[in-house]
C-alpha cells in the first residue's frame, strides 16, 4: 500500500576526489535492510532490496539536492543550507546499497575541506553521514504478531540527499579514492572533475609533445576528454534523467556551448509548468502552493489533532505514525524512561508540558466536535445561557403587570407595579481524569488514545442529560421543590395529571396549560404557554406521532358509528408532511424509565421553563496535568489528562410544564 510518509534514510560517505572549482566525492545514497534509529537502537522500518534498485533504475536518486543537516520533521529544506547536488547513482548488488557521485558548489569548499579532513582522520573520525529524505511505499501490515519493522517495498520519490551527523544506518567515511581508482561512465572521474571541458594528454606525457609525436592520437585524447567533462557536468546540472540523456547524446564545441544548452533545457522544462510558477519544492509529491506564519510546533501540533481525530493532517503538514513518535519528538525520551530531555529536543519552546498539552487541546477541538453530534434533545424545550461566574444562578420570572393602562390625551403615565418570582440552581462539577501510561506510548496504542474524545463526549452527553432528565423524574416524578415549597408538578400548580396519552388527553393538557395565569395578575397566558413539545419514553414514541401526525383520530373505536373524525392536531395535507412536523415536536427521552408516564413543554422562546447554565463552555475541557518530576508521571508513569464539566440545570417556572404520571 502506499503512504504519503516521508522518511529519512540516513548512511554514509564511501570516497573523495577533488578539482580546482568543485569537490566530488563517491557517496553510499542508501543500503538495504533495517535502519537504525535514533540512540543506536534497531529501528522499526525494514528497507527491502528491490525497492532501491528500482529506484536507482529509474533514476530517482541523481540529480537530487545535498542539504547540510536535513530539516526538522515539520520544517521545509532552506536555500541557506544547499551545498550540492548529486549524479551517477547506480545500484550496487554486491554492497546491496545505492552508490553515486556528490559535488559540492563552489560556495561550500568549507564544507569539503572538513570532508577531506575527516576522510584524512580514519577511524578517528566523527560519525558524519547522508540523510536520506525520501517518500516510501509499505508493504501492507504483517498478520503475524511478532512481526513489528514496517517493510519499504517502494520509493515513490527521493527528495534530497543531506550531510548529517551520527546518521541511521551503517554508512561511515572510509577513504580517499586515487584518480585513478573513481570512474564514471566510462572516464576518469578525476579527470572529468579537475578539467571539465579543458584538454590533457595522456597521463605522463604534455599535451604538446603528444600532439607532436602523433597529432591523430592527440586528437582523439581531446575528444574523449572532452565528452567525458562534458558528462560530467550535465551529471551534475540537476536535470531529470531524460533530459541528462539527451544532452550527453550532443557534442559541443566549447563550454559556453553545454551551459547554453543546460539553460535552454531548463527554460523549456520551465515552460511545461509556467501555470505553477509559485511553488516551494515544485517536484511531486509536495503540493503547489506556499506555506507561510507556520512554526514547527505548530505543524507538529496539527499533526497530533489529526492523528487523535483518525484522519490525516491537512496542506503539507506530515502526519506522525503514531503517539510513540509525538512522545519522543517532545520529549526527547528514547529509553522511555518518562523524563524530559530538553538537549535531544530540536523543536523550539518545548517545555516539559508540551507534550500533555499538546493531547489536551487536540483531545478538547476532538469532543467538542463529537460532542456537536449527540442528539441534544433537551435544547429545544430549555433555555440555555453562558454566565461569568460559579455564582449560584437565578431564574427570574416577571409577572404582575398585567395588561397595559390606557393613557388618556395630555394626561401623565403611570407607574405599573410589577412582581417577580425566583428560582434557583446551584452549578455542579463533573470530571476526573484519563491516565496515559508509559507503557501505552511506548506500545504505540495510538487507537486506544483515538478512542478517547468519543468516550469523553459521550460521558459529557449522558451526565447533561440525566441532569435534564431528572427535572421531570426526581420525587417520583413530581419534579424538584420550587421556591413556593411544592413540587415543580403539584395539583396546586395546575400541572399535574394521571391519564394516558392519547388525542383526548393531549387536548385535555393543552387547555389546562392554556388556563395557565401571569404571576400575581390572574391574567390568562393562553397560547404563550400553550404545549409545543411532546416528551415520551422510547415505548409511547409510536403513540405520539399517532397523536400528532394521525389524519384521524386513531383511537375512535364505537362500533358502527360514523368515520373517525379528523385529527385537529396534525399539520399538513400530506401524510409525509404532518409526519415531518410531528417528529420535529415529538421529544424522545430514552432515560426515562417509566413507560406510561409522558409531559408537555411549551415554547421555550415564548415561555421558558427550563434553564441551562454554563461556565468555562458548553462543551468539556480538557487539561493536562503533567511534570516528569512529580504526581502522577514520577510515581505512576502516568501522564493524566483531566476532564471537566460545570453546569447549572433546573426548572424556572412551572406554567409552562405539564406532567402526566400516569397510575
Amino acid at each position: 500500500m502506499e503512504n504519503d510518509e516521508r522518511l529519512r534514510l540516513e548512511t554514509g560517505f564511501l570516497r573523495a576526489t577533488q578539482d580546482r572549482q568543485r569537490r566530488a566525492f563517491r557517496a553510499r545514497f542508501a543500503r538495504a535492510g533495517q535502519i537504525r534509529a535514533t540512540g543506536n537502537r534497531p529501528g522499526s522500518i525494514f528497507i527491502e532490496p528491490e525497492a532501491l534498485a528500482q529506484a536507482a533504475r529509474k533514476g530517482m536518486f541523481d540529480g537530487k539536492a545535498v542539504f547540510v543537516d536535513h530539516p526538522g520533521a515539520f520544517d521545509s529544506p532552506s536555500l541557506r543550507n544547499l551545498v550540492g547536488t548529486t549524479s551517477a547513482a547506480e545500484w550496487k548488488e554486491e554492497q546491496q546499497a545505492v552508490e553515486g557521485v556528490i559535488t559540492l558548489y563552489s560556495e561550500a569548499q568549507p564544507i569539503a575541506r572538513l570532508l577531506e579532513e575527516i576522510l584524512a582522520d580514519g577511524e578517528q573520525a566523527p560519525d558524519v553521514g547522508l540523510s536520506l529524505v525520501f517518500w516510501p511505499v509499505f508493504a501492507p501490515p504483517a498478520t503475524q504478531e511478532q512481526e513489528t519493522l514496517r517493510r519499504v517495498v517502494g520509493v515513490r520519490h527521493v527528495e534530497s540527499i543531506d550531510l548529517v551527523f551520527e546518521p541511521a544506518a551503517d554508512g561511515r567515511i572510509i577513504a580517499a579514492l586515487s584518480a585513478a581508482s573513481i570512474s564514471y561512465g566510462g572516464a576518469n572521474m578525476n579527470e572529468q572533475a579537475h578539467q571539465y571541458l579543458s584538454v590533457s594528454a595522456p597521463p605522463g606525457e604534455p599535451a604538446e609533445e603528444q600532439n607532436q609525436r602523433d597529432p591523430l592520437m592527440g586528437r582523439a585524447w581531446e575528444l574523449a576528454a572532452k565528452k567525458a567533462a562534458a558528462r560530467a557536468i550535465i551529471a551534475a546540472s540537476g536535470l531529470p534523467a531524460a533530459s541528462r540523456e539527451r544532452l550527453s547524446a550532443q557534442d559541443y564545441a566549447t563550454p559556453e556551448a553545454l551551459q547554453q544548452a543546460i539553460e535552454s533545457e531548463n527554460a523549456y522544462l520551465a515552460s511545461l509548468s509556467e501555470q505553477n510558477v509559485v511553488q516551494i519544492g515544485g517536484t511531486p509529491p509536495r503540493g503547489q502552493h506556499i506555506a507561510l506564519g507556520l512554526t514547527s510546533l505548530e505543524r507538529l501540533n496539527l499533526a497530533a489533532e489529526a492523528l487523535l481525530s483518525g484522519v490525516r493532517p491537512e496542506g503539507n503538514v506530515p502526519p506522525l505514525s503514531g503517539i510513540r513518535e509525538l512522545y519522543v519528538l517532545l520529549s526527547g525520551d528514547y529509553e522511555m524512561t518518562g523524563m524530559f530531555h530538553p538537549e535531544r529536543v530540536y523543536l523550539a519552546n518545548v517545555t516539559a508540558a508540551t507534550m500533555a498539552g499538546m493531547v489536551a487541546n487536540a483531545l478538547n477541538k476532538a469532543v467538542v466536535n463529537l460532542f456537536q453530534q449527540y442528539p441534544r434533545w433537551w435544547e429545544p424545550i430549555s433555555q440555555v445561557m453562558d454566565f461569568s461566574s460559579l455564582q449560584q444562578v437565578k431564574w427570574i420570572t416577571l409577572g404582575g403587570v398585567g395588561e397595559l393602562p390606557t393613557v388618556a390625551e395630555g394626561a401623565a403615565y403611570t407607574e405599573m407595579t410589577w412582581d417577580d418570582s425566583t428560582e434557583t440552581a446551584s452549578f455542579v462539577k463533573k470530571g476526573g481524569y484519563l491516565g496515559i501510561t508509559l507503557e501505552a506510548i511506548d506500545k504505540d496504542e495510538t487507537r486506544k488514545l483515538q478512542a478517547a474524545p468519543r468516550a469523553l463526549a459521550q460521558a459529557a452527553w449522558l451526565t447533561l442529560s440525566k441532569a435534564v432528565s431528572g427535572i421531570f423524574t426526581d420525587n417520583n416524578g413530581a419534579g424538584p421543590t420550587l421556591a413556593d415549597g411544592l413540587t415543580l408538578f403539584h395539583a396546586s400548580h395546575g400541572n399535574l395529571g394521571s391519564t394516558a396519552l392519547s388525542i383526548t388527553e393531549w387536548a385535555a393538557v393543552r387547555a389546562a396549560m392554556r388556563k395557565q395565569t401571569e404571576l400575581n395578575s390572574g391574567e390568562r397566558l393562553g397560547m404563550i404557554t400553550a404545549p409545543k413539545f411532546l416528551l415520551v419514553p422510547p415505548e409511547l414514541e409510536i403513540t405520539a406521532l399517532k397523536v400528532l401526525a394521525s389524519q384521524y383520530d386513531f383511537s375512535y373505536t364505537a362500533s358502527g358509528a360514523p368515520a373517525a373524525p379528523d385529527n385537529v392536531f396534525a399539520e399538513g395535507d400530506q401524510a409525509m408532511t404532518r409526519l415531518e412536523s410531528a417528529r420535529r415536536r415529538v421529544i424522545v427521552v430514552d432515560l426515562w424509565t417509566d413507560s406510561n408516564n409522558w409531559a408537555a413543554v411549551a415554547d421555550p422562546n415564548l415561555y421558558p421553563t427550563i434553564g441551562i447554565g454554563f461556565r468555562y463552555g458548553r462543551t468539556p475541557e480538557i487539561f493536562s496535568v503533567a511534570s516528569p518530576t512529580a504526581g502522577l508521571m514520577f510515581t505512576n508513569d502516568t501522564m493524566p489528562v483531566k476532564v471537566r464539566y460545570f453546569f447549572a440545570v433546573g426548572a424556572m417556572d412551572y406554567r409552562g410544564m405539564y406532567k402526566e404520571n400516569v397510575s
